[in-house]
């Protein structure tokens, strides 16, 4: 007889509603690691605008418009870097003069500037200073937002997309998803808890990448790179993208 306080409707009537939980400490989307990447080698590190001289830019927009928007995502990412890697300038921005440093992808997510290791915290800020008509070079959308690919706030599926369900032994089982869910969830507090208090660094980097990894696996928990999560009696998880 309860009733939804977010719709009033009965539970067999109520969709279900998407929560939230706030990170400690952002982390990288992995289906989005590629396009991360490109944004990092084709901007400059101190003023973020794209690492094309500006007499060059019409010429670049003119064959941008030439590739068509039903090829897919993936194919188009391929074009627009090869036309951005035929007028890139790689040793310095054209727009500042300031040097460049080769940036590379340890995946499945860590990113490196020379021997520096990138965190998701200095990545976000690079694309926040990315101006938009800069992003319509890289063929993204008008409304799109490239640091959104870090996140800081991540979605929850409503229980109707993940039910439990009670074994013939009378034991209820959830399902995978409210598993990774709560691995998510623990650890994103020890995390708060341990930056409240002021913990070393050395620890507070250790439950970050554990965070980021836990992330990882719930939205794809078959990156080549990573150990697949597993229930106690080690059976793989299936998550959003198994």
């Amino acid at each position: 007889g309860l009733r939804c306080k977010t719709c009033g409707g009965k539970l067999k009537e109520c969709p279900g509603h998407f929560g939230y939980i706030e990170l400690a400490r952002p982390a990288i989307h992995i289906n989005y690691v590629r396009q991360i990447l490109d944004l990092l080698k084709s901007t400059c590190k101190y003023c973020s605008r794209v690492l094309v001289p500006e007499e060059k830019i019409k010429r670049y927009l003119a064959q941008l418009d030439a590739i068509g928007q039903e090829e897919g995502f993936e194919a188009r990412r391929r074009k627009v870097k090869s036309i951005i890697n035929k007028y890139k300038i790689k040793e310095k921005c054209p727009h500042c003069q300031a040097k460049q440093d080769k940036i590379k992808l340890e995946k499945p997510y860590n990113y490196y500037e020379g021997e520096t290791r990138l965190s998701p915290i200095e990545i976000r800020a690079r694309l926040e200073k990315i101006a938009n008509e800069d992003l319509m070079i890289f063929g993204f959308s008008q409304g799109f937002r490239p640091e959104w690919m870090i996140i800081t706030v991540m979605a929850i599926p409503p229980v109707t997309m993940r039910p439990s369900i009670t074994l013939e032994s009378g034991e209820r089982s959830e399902d995978d998803l409210t598993h990774k869910l709560g691995d998510i969830v623990r650890i994103n507090q020890r995390l708060f808890e341990n930056i409240n208090a002021g913990a070393p660094e050395v620890i507070i980097e250790d439950l970050w990448d554990l965070l980021q990894y836990h992330v990882t696996t719930f939205y794809d928990n078959e990156v080549a790179q990573l150990p697949p999560a597993r229930h106690r009696g080690g059976q793989v998880l299936k998550t959003l993208s198994n």
